[in-house]
């Protein structure tokens, strides 16, 4: 062999080498890629997600119930704290012994269910709570929001 074969056999050579190094760098920056593909999809899929929650969440009532006393006068007031209405609101508290209830059975039956009450509004039962009633009680609401959904929140509510 001449000295030209063997200064190209070791530029081959050289060019070979070159090639497997850059060919191997960019496996890795492919495969850096697509990770970052998957990474970029998955990031979209839970902002997606997020998106549908809160659209959810904009879309359906949120009612709070709470106990007052006002002068001597107790009261149960359920409140609309969203942006939409709730239909058909119900009330019911969650006790052993019906008989017991300090709601006015006459007060319940003009009032509920509700047949819409509107963001911001309040809803109020009176209590007939004594000295011997308790002054925490488990609560039931339940509503219809505007999609149709029924909704049941169990609930704790205190003076």
């Amino acid at each position: 062999m001449s000295e030209y074969e063997i200064l190209t056999v070791i530029l081959s050579a050289f060019a070979a080498l070159i090639s497997i190094i850059v060919w191997n760098g960019q496996r890795k920056l492919q495969r850096e890629s697509l990770d970052m593909q998957k990474a970029t999809a998955d990031l979209a899929k839970k902002q997606l997600e997020i998106l549908i929650k809160e659209d959810k969440i904009q879309s359906s009532a949120r009612l709070k119930l709470e106990l007052i006393k006002v002068g001597n006068v107790y009261r149960f007031v359920i409140s609309n704290i969203s942006n939409v209405e709730a239909k058909d609101v119900g009330f019911e508290l969650l006790i052993d012994n019906p008989k017991k209830s300090p709601l006015i059975s006459s007060d319940v039956a003009s009032k509920l269910p509700a047949p819409k009450l509107s963001p911001g509004s309040e809803l109020s039962l009176l209590a007939a709570i004594h000295l011997s009633s308790p002054t925490a009680y488990n609560a039931r609401l339940t509503w219809i929001n505007p999609n149709g959904e029924s909704v049941v929140d169990e609930t704790y509510v205190s003076l």
